[in-house]
């Protein structure tokens, strides 16, 4: 009778660890879908990092050939200023020594400079946009003709 009682109380004690087992399996199932679940999500979220960055680089190519082309039209349009104002000699302004103030317009003394090429291009536009911002300090007939012949030399430059 002993033993039928130890063959019991084994068997009870074989079920409670089943049942721990079975509780254990059930819990690991349940992580290890979690976690399954978790891949997924960052599986999916590589994948739209990765489409968005082939995007991204797609759209930086673009980009790059979009500068590329403007850096060429803006060296042709510079090419065609530089030929459209060969003969064009701009005056330099150089501030006159003076100690009472000076009267409008003759603070400036203007020289003749060095035609217009790839070497001075950026002062002679600089020289050029100040011409034409501030023409009430280029009134006299030589600097209206001057301002005319650009004029009449840029027209034919087309942007």
């Amino acid at each position: 009778m002993l033993i039928i009682k130890q063959r019991a109380s084994n068997g009870l004690e074989h079920e409670e660890e089943i049942k721990q087992l079975d509780e254990e399996i059930k819990d690991l199932s349940e992580s290890n879908s979690q976690v399954e679940a978790d891949m997924i999500k960052l599986r999916t979220q590589i994948t739209t990092m990765e489409s968005n960055l082939k995007s991204i680089e797609e759209e930086n190519k673009v980009i790059e050939q979009q500068n590329e082309s403007l850096l060429h039209e803006l060296a042709n349009l510079s090419q065609s200023l530089i030929n459209s104002l060969a003969n064009v000699q701009l005056p330099h302004m150089k501030p006159l020594a003076h100690k009472e103030p000076p009267l409008r317009n003759s603070c400036l003394q203007l020289h003749q400079q060095e035609p217009i090429s790839e070497q001075n291009f950026d002062a002679y536009v600089t020289t050029l946009t100040d011409m034409y911002t501030n023409q009430d300090q280029y009134q006299s007939p030589e600097n209206k003709a001057l301002l005319e012949n650009i004029k009449q030399a840029v027209q034919g430059i087309q942007v």
